[in-house]
């Protein structure tokens, strides 16, 4: 019997693109886990500025420090599960299936804490620098609300590099392709 396809690997197939599928997925999950995490990220830095009156030109504070951190820990995971199940079940769909999803959970998670580093320390240290190069930066009102324009100029950055480390890892740890059997020599 024939697998029915999905949405949008028909679209990639009617676009004669089928060769760079997993690429093209990955992109599309990429920019939804981006976006997944990035909603929990700003939600949560809202809300602690709001409940513990964080001036949006604070940056170096010890509480703007504290909600930073909590607001990344809690993206990253919030944005590892959904990647992890959406890589897998729609991106990687060649990986060896007799490694347990377990052992797939534990190497991914792994291998998204060095690029949560990665994240931390871009968007953090971005963030710092710009606001102390171009302070003007730090409350732009944008979208009707004031903002802080250093913190999403380096998050925007951090992601680009997350996201690129992150496919080269998946592809080459985590949903590696089954080994072909060898042949014996003739």
């Amino acid at each position: 019997m024939k697998e029915k396809k999905n949405f949008l690997d028909r679209i990639i197939d009617g676009l004669h693109l089928t060769k760079y599928r997993e690429i093209i997925m990955y992109l599309i999950f990429g920019v939804l886990t981006t976006l997944v995490g990035w909603a929990v990220y700003y939600g949560i830095l809202a809300a602690g500025r709001a409940v513990f009156a964080i001036p949006t030109d604070d940056v170096s504070s010890g509480k703007y420090i504290a909600i930073y951190t909590a607001a990344q820990v809690i993206q990253w995971i919030c944005a590892v599960l959904f990647a992890f199940f959406t890589n897998k079940k729609w991106v990687f769909t060649t990986a060896d299936q007799s490694v347990s999803t377990g052992k797939q959970l534990v190497t991914f998670a792994g291998s998204r804490l060095v690029t949560f580093g990665l994240d931390y320390v871009i968007t953090f240290a971005g963030t710092f620098a710009l606001a102390k190069l171009f302070p003007s930066l730090v409350a732009v009102f944008l979208l009707g609300k004031e903002r802080n324009l250093a913190e999403i100029l380096s998050k925007v950055v951090a992601a680009v590099v997350v996201i690129i480390c992150n496919y080269i890892i998946s592809k080459l740890l985590v949903f590696k392709k089954r080994k072909s059997e060898e042949k014996p020599l003739e």
